[in-house]
C-alpha cells in the first residue's frame, strides 16, 4: 500500500479552556466591557445572573456566558459549560493586559474603542474609530509568520482599516521595507511584569506608546534628517603659520549630528556653515582667539580651490599640511566649547524608520 501523506487540520481551541477570557459581553441586550464595570456592579450582576434575573451572552458566538474574576483580579466573561463550537482561542494574561492598556489609551485620546471586534473575516484585539479613520491593534504574544501577518494585514486593508501590530517575537524575514505597510513593534514584559514596547533605545509602557501613536508623535519617515537646532562642540587649537611663523588658531566641529528622532547620529562636515562661523567669531571676540578669514583659496597640494581658513596675518592657506602639524598640539579642556546652533536641514540619510519626536519635528 503506497504511503499517503495526510494534511491534518489545525486543532481548534475550545472556548471552555481556562485561558480564554473574553472581555466583551452582552448583558441584558447591552454590550459591556468587563474592565469598565466597577466592583460593586460586577458583584450585583453576578448575583442576578445566578438567580436568572440577567441574561449574559458573548458577541463572538451568541452563546450563554457567566461572569468571573481571575485570581489576579481580572474581570472577564466565560462561556457556559458545554459550549464548544466557538472560534475563541487561548490568550495569556499578558495578552489580556495588553488589550486593556490599548483600549484605555484609545478612550483617553477620544477614540471610540471596541475590544475583540469582529467584522467580515477578521477579528481585532482592539478596534479604534474616529471620524472616518479605523485602526486595528493586534497583540501577538505567540509567534506568527510574516506570510500570516501579510495575509491578515491585507484583510484589514480591504476593509479600509489600518493594522498596527505588537509582537513579542517579530516575524522572521520581517525587513525594513515592510514597516511602512505593516507597522510592527516589539514588546516584552519588564522586571515588574508590565508590558513595554522596545522602541530603539527606550522601553515605553504599551499604553504610553499607543498614546504617542494616536497623538501622531510617531511617524514613518523614509530618510533621517539632522535636528535643525542642536548643541555642537567647537574645538579651537593653536598652530604656527607655516609661512609667516606667527601663532594663530584653527577650529573644527564634532562631525556627528543627532537626527530629529534621536536614534541616529549623522556624520556631516559643518565647519563652515554660516551659523558655525558666527559662533566662532563670537568665540574670537570673547576668548581672544586669532582666526583668519574663511574663503576659497587655491591649494597647490590639492590643485584646486576650496573653502579654507587663512592665516590671520599673511592670509596663507592653512590647509592639509598645517592640519597634520596640528596633531602635535597639546589639547586641554578649555579649548572645547559647546554652543546651540541652528544648522537647518543639514544632512539626510536614506533609512526607512518610525520617527518619534515630542514636538513633531520629524525626519523626512
Amino acid at each position: 500500500m503506497p504511503f499517503v501523506k495526510v494534511q491534518l487540520k489545525p486543532k481548534r481551541h475550545s472556548c471552555t479552556s481556562q485561558r480564554v477570557m473574553p472581555l466583551r459581553g452582552i448583558i441584558d441586550a447591552k454590550e459591556r466591557i468587563s474592565v469598565k464595570i466597577n466592583d460593586d456592579e460586577w458583584l450585583d450582576l453576578k448575583s442576578k445572573a445566578r438567580k436568572g434575573l440577567s441574561s449574559i451572552t458573548l458577541p463572538c458566538c451568541h452563546h450563554p456566558a457567566f461572569l468571573r474574576t481571575s485570581s489576579k483580579g481580572l474581570k472577564h466573561f466565560v462561556h457556559a459549560k458545554g459550549v464548544s463550537n466557538c472560534d475563541g482561542k487561548p490568550e495569556t494574561v499578558e495578552h489580556l493586559k495588553s488589550k486593556i492598556e490599548i483600549f484605555e489609551a484609545c478612550e483617553e485620546n477620544g477614540w471610540n474603542a471596541t475590544l475583540e471586534y469582529s467584522e467580515n473575516d477578521w477579528r481585532a484585539d482592539v478596534l479604534a474609530t474616529k471620524d472616518e479613520m479605523r485602526i486595528a491593534f493586534e497583540v501577538q504574544w505567540s509567534k506568527q509568520t510574516i506570510e500570516e501577518t501579510n495575509f491578515r494585514q491585507k484583510r484589514y486593508a480591504e476593509s479600509k482599516v489600518r493594522g498596527c501590530w505588537f509582537f513579542r517575537t517579530l516575524p522572521e524575514k520581517f525587513i525594513s521595507e515592510d514597516i511602512e505597510e505593516i507597522p510592527a513593534f516589539s514588546m516584552q514584559k519588564d522586571q515588574h511584569g508590565e508590558i513595554v514596547i522596545r522602541f530603539y533605545h527606550e522601553y515605553v509602557p504599551i499604553r504610553g506608546f499607543v498614546d504617542r501613536l494616536l497623538k501622531r508623535k510617531i511617524k514613518y519617515c523614509k530618510n533621517y534628517r539632522s535636528f535643525p537646532k542642536q548643541e555642537i562642540v567647537i574645538e579651537v587649537y593653536g598652530i604656527k603659520c607655516w609661512k609667516c611663523k606667527n601663532d594663530v588658531h584653527l577650529y573644527t566641529v564634532t562631525p556627528r549630528l543627532k537626527s530629529c528622532c534621536g536614534i541616529m547620529q549623522l556624520v556631516a562636515n559643518v565647519d563652515f556653515h554660516p551659523n558655525i562661523i558666527e559662533a566662532v567669531k563670537e568665540l574670537c571676540s570673547s576668548e581672544g582667539f586669532i582666526i583668519g578669514e574663511i574663503k576659497d583659496r587655491y591649494s597647490r597640494i590639492r590643485r584646486k580651490s576650496y573653502a579654507s581658513i587663512g592665516c590671520y596675518y599673511c592670509d596663507a592657506i592653512l590647509g592639509d599640511a598645517s592640519i597634520e602639524d596640528s596633531f602635535l598640539r597639546i589639547r586641554d579642556s578649555e579649548r572645547y566649547f559647546r554652543r546651540m546652533v541652528d544648522l537647518g536641514n543639514v544632512i539626510k540619510k536614506f533609512g526607512g524608520h518610525w520617527c518619534y519626536n515630542e514636538n513633531e519635528e520629524f525626519c523626512e
